[in-house]
């Protein structure tokens, strides 16, 4: 399901920071330690598209990448997760999938998306991409974009030791839990149309950067309006991205595939 109405302050927030079908293989690339002249897609980049629509690529040093973007003209974003690649000196590709659109009234996914992404990235400074997004009827989104980078957020230090502690949601507070130990071990309860158990793992990707990677399996589930049961959730963790989220919060955005289709959770975990 798409949860994005937390995301609202991250989007605000990067705008005004500067102008202007995936898997969960994650190939190795070269970075700024790399070979000569191979630049590095990381970061979190923004920009719009030709609707006016926000987009964001957020982009490990990995690879490993997550999108919020308006492939269907709605006014919350779709959430998307694959990865990209980077080779000769600044080219870079990749693929990831979108869910689609929920059906009025029954919540029920239409058809997700596979999008795929090609262009030229300037290491710390714009990506310029075309990003091809279709289903089973062909191309429903298409866009050439110019996104800015933004380094307030993404070079902010990660660690596990700073990760560590009790969280809990905003809404829904006494129904949602989240405890995260030093060795990065997660467990707690996720109570927003899926009402699962939640285990999994927190990993450091790269200390000079905001990312942590996320993993987690939905168990347990007693939810009625989906199937969620053994859904396997990925994506990142970053330090409090909101001007006004409280300090020490930290903003999840995780995809995976349940039983009906492709499933989203972009939300602000605050500490307890």
């Amino acid at each position: 399901m798409r949860y994005g109405l937390l995301l609202n302050f991250l989007l605000i927030y990067l705008a005004g920071c500067g102008s202007g079908s995936g898997g969960n293989a994650i190939p190795q690339i070269a970075g700024p330690n790399g070979p000569a002249g191979i630049q590095s897609p990381g970061g979190i980049w923004f920009g719009r598209d030709s609707a006016n629509e926000s987009v964001v690529l957020y982009i490990a040093e990995t690879g490993m990448l997550r999108a919020t973007l308006h492939p269907q003209g709605s006014i919350i974003p779709s959430f998307g997760g694959g990865s990209v690649s980077v080779t000769s000196n600044n080219v870079v590709a990749g693929s990831f999938e979108v869910e689609g659109d929920r059906l009025p009234f029954t919540g029920q996914p239409n058809e997700d998306l596979g999008c795929a992404i090609s262009g030229d990235v300037s290491q710390r400074q714009f990506l310029t991409v075309d990003v091809t997004c279709s289903d089973s009827g062909g191309v429903v989104y298409e866009e050439a974009l110019q996104l800015m980078y933004d380094p307030n957020v993404y070079e902010r230090d990660s660690s596990l030791d700073e990760l560590a502690g009790e969280y809990t949601l905003e809404f829904q507070p006494d129904t949602n839990s989240l405890s995260i130990a030093v060795d990065g071990t997660l467990f707690g309860m996720f109570d927003n149309r899926a009402q699962c158990a939640v285990e999994g793992t927190a990993t450091v990707i790269d200390t000079e950067y905001t990312f942590i990677e996320v993993t987690w399996t939905m168990s347990g589930c007693t939810n009625q309006i989906g199937n969620y049961e053994g859904t396997q959730m990925s994506g990142f963790a970053l330090a409090n991205p909101a001007p006004t989220g409280r300090p020490g919060s930290y903003y999840f955005l995780l995809t995976g595939q349940s039983p009906d289709g492709l499933y989203s959770i972009s939300v602000l975990y605050e500490p307890v």
